[in-house]
């Protein structure tokens, strides 16, 4: 049985070579398929089996590719997307947790986000910008 096993895998990972695989695209998309699969057991929702059915095979599809470049390139552009969307709450998450400490400020030139310490309440103080290099002055 165990050797059974290896060549099996052997035989996964010749097929496999040179294709491009599953990454967190792939992973996104098959969980998206999943949920879909799952809500489509719902009576009036019979068109989410159809979605998440192409979702599924998308996914197949990717990961049996060969055009790595294009799988690349979709990978990268999830990703960016994907660091929109986090990078906003992780922002908003840190203005909580230094919400004491330290101030955050938009660049009213480049509208970049500038964090700087809290020096007390009412004071003028003036902010660099260290993507535009711009000086202005706030209110803390």
């Amino acid at each position: 049985m165990r050797k059974w096993l290896d060549d099996l895998k052997y035989k996964i990972g010749r097929f496999m070579y040179g294709r491009y695989g599953y990454d967190e695209l792939s992973r996104f998309i098959s969980v998206s398929g999943l949920v879909m699969l799952f809500l489509s057991l719902v009576p009036f929702l019979r068109l989410l089996y159809f979605l998440a059915l192409a979702l599924l095979i998308w996914t197949w599809y990717r990961a049996f590719s060969r055009n790595i470049y294009k799988r690349q390139a979709e990978r990268q552009k999830y990703l960016e997307l994907r660091y929109r969307v986090t990078g906003s709450f992780s922002l908003w998450r840190n203005m909580w947790r230094e919400r004491k400490t330290h101030k955050y400020f938009r660049c009213p030139y480049c509208r970049a986000t500038v964090r700087t310490r809290r020096p007390g309440k009412g004071k003028k103080i003036a902010v660099n910008c260290p993507k535009c290099g711009r000086e202005f002055i706030k209110k803390t």
